[in-house]
């Protein structure tokens, strides 16, 4: 995998491999802005991809459908289902950004505020690869991975202590960024290199993972807040995004689902399409193709394999440009962060404009999906959803499930924190509740047994909440 990184085949200006060898006999170590691109690449691949997010959280939160094969819809999942998952975060991505820090860490020749940005970035990338572990599994370890040395079987931390050092790790990064000094040359697939808008994402990070812990610690929540120094992501311009290559060895990983493989198991959601369709909402046309009658027709999720095997014809795919080769993988963006802030508002934890919030989330929505408001479409749109402060949770929950279409990771984590919109078990579905948590991986359950039995006598558990989800 670190030979993948190395070549990436030359994404993003990266070094050729033959640049590598200086000394034919002694070939020089991997450099740093290689294991960067690398790890870029495989958390958007992870966040992007079929098995965690439209085989897991997109139904989970009933955007899609599986129409044949069904059994993830229906939540028949075990410790084999994420195991790839578990062991690509730990053993290559957070093991290549922590190679690449003890790189740059070493490296004399960097002047000091290029050194400053270029670790603050491995370490806002590592807290997104833990967050992703720790808001899909719950505890993990965290004080003791990486260090097989000292630690071969590594200790779970508590997802409190997860999430407080994960808020250190963001504090300090965001701090030691020098917006006057370059970073990476090469190898920044997000942003090219430009450390303001990595302080901007560093920080909106912060606010995610502030107002995720707001139900359980709203005290931790604020101060969290009250220290955020520097802005957020600015608009969609400033979008933290992954944006995939036509070359299918590092396109899209949906494009290669379906127009490689060939896969054609996933239908949008009757949920979602009426949800568009009840709303008059213009992105319907954007999340999903219309069926051979000119239709939307969404498929109920958790649906029997026969059941949705006779539907399959009939039913609406996802729209072809969500599938596109190059169509990017969102870590944070600007609507999330309007639609956070919204919510700190009212909850009392920032002082500002909730309703000026929602409208500038939906806005900014609306406009990444290709709808601008040159015919009043957004205007008209607001003035038939508008903002209600005394129902906020439900009317911010659905405008967040609707504008993270295709963000199954986080549109998940917001339903299970807020409880909107509110879904339905389906019917044929293996447990009587949505799940809410991921079942331990298998090489966990095999390999470092004593550490997980310490923290759960049932790795296989769907159905309780993570820590910050107790609303």
């Amino acid at each position: 995998m670190l030979i993948f990184g190395v070549c990436l085949l030359a994404f993003n200006g990266c070094q050729d491999i033959t640049d590598l060898n200086i000394d034919p006999n002694n070939p020089t170590a991997i450099p740093a802005e290689n294991l960067v691109t690398q790890a870029q690449y495989e958390l958007a691949e992870r966040m992007w991809g079929r098995n965690y997010n439209a085989e897991w959280t997109m139904l989970v939160v009933q955007q899609w459908s599986q129409n044949e094969y069904a059994e993830d819809s229906r939540y028949v999942v075990d410790g084999n289902s994420f195991d790839g998952m578990w062991q690509d975060v730990y053993a290559n991505m957070l093991q290549e950004l922590k190679t690449a820090g003890d790189l740059v860490s070493a490296n004399s020749g960097l002047a000091a505020g290029v050194k400053a940005n270029q670790l603050a970035i491995i370490n806002i990338l590592e807290a997104c690869a833990y967050s992703l572990l720790a808001d899909g599994f719950g505890d993990i370890p965290y004080s003791q991975a990486l260090n097989a040395d000292e630690y071969p079987s590594p200790g779970y931390d508590n997802q409190q202590a997860i999430y407080t050092g994960l808020i250190e790790k963001l504090r300090n990064a965001v701090s030691s960024i020098d917006t006057g000094s370059a970073s990476f040359a090469s190898g920044d697939i997000i942003y090219a290199g430009d450390a303001a808008s990595w302080k901007a994402f560093g920080n909106s990070m912060l606010l995610r993972l502030a107002m995720r812990m707001s139900n359980v610690d709203q005290a931790a929540a604020t101060s969290v807040l009250s220290g955020i120094s520097g802005d957020f992501i600015g608009g969609n311009y400033q979008n933290a995004l992954f944006r995939f290559d036509a070359n299918p060895d590092i396109a899209n990983p949906l494009y290669v689902d379906a127009a490689i493989n060939g896969r054609d198991d996933f239908c949008v959601s009757d949920v979602l399409v009426n949800a568009l369709v009840e709303r008059n909402d213009p992105r319907l046309t954007a999340y999903a193709a219309q069926t051979n009658t000119g239709e939307y027709i969404g498929m109920p999720p958790g649906l029997t394999d026969a059941e949705a095997f006779a539907l399959k014809p009939t039913t609406s795919r996802p729209a072809a440009g969500v599938r596109e080769a190059t169509a990017p993988a969102v870590f944070i963006d600007y609507a999330e962060v309007q639609f956070l802030l919204a919510e700190a508002y009212e909850r009392g934890l920032l002082s500002g404009d909730a309703e000026a919030a929602y409208n500038a989330g939906v806005t900014a929505s609306m406009e990444y999906w290709g709808f601008d408001d040159s015919a009043g479409a957004i205007t008209d749109y607001l003035a038939a959803n508008p903002y209600d402060s005394g129902n906020w949770k439900a009317v911010l929950g659905m405008q967040k499930w609707l504008a993270y279409y295709m963000n199954g990771p986080q549109a998940w984590a917001e339903w299970r924190r807020l409880g909107e919109p509110q879904l339905a078990v389906p019917a044929a579905a293996d447990i009587p509740t949505i799940p809410v948590r991921l079942p331990y991986p298998i090489s966990e359950q095999t390999r470092n047994e004593s550490a997980l039995n310490a923290v759960t006598s049932d790795p296989g558990n769907l159905t309780t909440r993570l820590w910050w989800d107790m609303d």
